[in-house]
């Protein structure tokens, strides 16, 4: 149940950070800024999407050196987001380090957009 609350939480600020101006959607499902969180199948397309990038691949190796795996499939979240007039799709795939600290990766629209979560050393 940490992990789970600290997963969400870090969720949160990634998505609060990616997109500086959307300081709303930190305030829950109630915030009406548009968010829509993706369930099913149209999760599940962008998630596989997401998982072939290459800029995914090099993420996943780079983590991989310094001690994080990738925390599995069904833990990526993927939201659609509306930022001055085109919807965004973020996600945040986790990754554990062998310490138990969690580092989200952010893609947007299919490109990296950086990480989030407990500082690699």
């Amino acid at each position: 149940m940490k992990n789970m609350v600290k997963f969400l939480g870090v969720l949160v600020v990634l998505l609060t950070l990616v997109m500086p101006g959307k300081t709303a959607f930190a305030h829950g499902d109630d915030c009406e800024c548009g968010v829509t969180y993706l369930q099913g199948a149209e999760r599940n397309k962008v998630v596989a999407n997401t998982l072939k990038l290459t800029e995914f691949k090099k993420v996943k190796a780079d983590l991989g050196q310094d001690g994080y795996v990738f925390a599995g499939a069904d833990q990526v979240m993927v939201v659609h987001m509306p930022f001055e007039g085109i919807i965004l799709t973020i996600v945040a795939v986790p990754f554990i380090h062998e310490n138990g600290e969690v580092l989200f990766a952010g893609f947007t629209n299919g490109k990296f957009s950086g990480f989030q979560g407990e500082s690699m050393e």
